[in-house]
């Protein structure tokens, strides 16, 4: 449960400071869009663009899980659990690092966002559960204590946004509750809410659930644009929506075409991941199985370039090598498709290009910006 609750704070770091080339039409817009509209979109491909660092051991280069976030001015942050965070300048080789790594009130080591404010930069610690303040140079300000989080309560940064999302109960034998506020500050509990969805696939009793998981649990994606608009899809179909930050429709776009179908050679290589005498994990792999859709998530992942494009990320199929990515425009209008290797992960979107994290030479981990281009 963890895991997925953490993944929509970490898939959503998308945002920017302030408002580029997007723009919103004078009226809603609404569209429905067919599995075969979908199928007829171009097909882009995806060409190496500039290569931002290889982890080779001669310069700064994330190695594992790493995250990212937009800052001010085209710049971006990187990190990721027990290293520094980097702080990318376009056009500038090297990073500069944000802080040090520790367990002191001025440091982190296991951070869950990063963000560049008016006055400097925060970062979310979860290491001391703190929230540390840094001037502009770099140089630390402050630490205040963070409020509880956990596997149902987190909170984070898009671009300079600040937003609580939090599974709640939705009351006696109802399903649970999926809500993601706009805060204040990371210390805000209240907020204004932005999206509150129901998990047909959850109960929770006192913070806890009721009923075993299905295998591939369904939560919306969301990430915040420059105008602190909030794009978000709810995952069990090809749709998105944006909306102002008072809940104002943008655009809507809608479809009823699910994910890949599950299938039994699908879940037979999972299943035989397992150690085979371990009779319990499989029982607890067998009973999540039954209570498991016919489908996929749609959509697993939410990408809001500067400029207002967006790219909805679709499932991981174990029997697949490669995962489908579908590109809209500034008005939620679906402009192409792309397919990346599983283990690419992607990080940022520009519009036009990409930033990820996978292998590169002699197979160490880089990070690099891919192009975008029709064929």
């Amino acid at each position: 449960m963890r895991r997925f609750a953490l993944a929509a704070i970490f898939c959503c770091a998308c945002g920017d400071n302030k408002p580029n080339a997007a723009t919103h039409p004078d009226q809603p817009i609404t569209r429905t869009t067919t599995a075969a509209a979908l199928d007829s979109l171009p097909r882009l491909d995806v060409t190496d663009g500039r290569l931002v660092c290889l982890a080779v051991g001669q310069a700064p280069c994330p190695t594992t899980a790493v995250t990212a976030n937009w800052l001010r001015d085209g710049k971006y942050a990187t990190w990721e659990f027990h290293r520094p965070i980097e702080i990318w300048t376009p056009n500038k080789t090297d990073p500069e690092f944000l802080g040090s790594v520790g367990d002191a009130a001025n440091q982190y080591d296991v951070v869950l966002s990063v963000a560049e404010t008016q006055t400097g930069f925060t970062v979310i610690s979860y290491t001391n559960k703190m929230t540390i303040q840094f001037d502009r140079a770099g140089r630390y300000l402050t630490s205040l204590p963070l409020p509880p989080v956990s596997t149902t309560h987190n909170r984070g940064y898009s671009g300079d946004v600040s937003f609580y999302q939090l599974i709640r109960e939705g009351g006696q034998d109802s399903a649970a509750i999926f809500e993601v506020r706009t805060t204040i500050d990371p210390g805000d509990t209240v907020g204004h809410s932005l999206i509150n969805v129901p998990l047909p696939w959850l109960r929770l009793h006192d913070g806890r659930p009721m009923n075993q998981m299905p295998l591939f649990p369904t939560l919306p994606s969301y990430a915040f644009a420059p105008d602190s608009d909030i794009v978000w899809a709810s995952g069990d179909t090809i749709a998105a929506e944006r909306r102002s930050s008072t809940g104002a429709l943008r655009w809507k776009l809608t479809s009823d075409v699910p994910g890949p179908v599950i299938t039994p050679a699908a879940l037979k290589v999972l299943r035989d991941k397992l150690a085979q005498d371990d009779k319990a994990k499989l029982a607890g792999f067998d009973s999540s199985a039954a209570r498991t859709g016919k489908s996929y998530p749609a959509v697993t992942g939410l990408f809001v370039a500067p400029d207002g494009r967006v790219v909805l990320v679709g499932p991981q199929v174990p029997v697949r090598d490669s995962t489908d990515f579908l590109v809209l425009d500034k008005t939620g209008l679906p402009a192409g498709r792309f397919a990346m290797p599983n283990r690419t992960r992607p990080l940022l979107f520009a519009g036009d290009s990409i930033l990820v994290h996978r292998a590169g030479a002699n197979a160490q981990p880089e990070l690099r910006w891919l192009v975008l281009k029709t064929h």
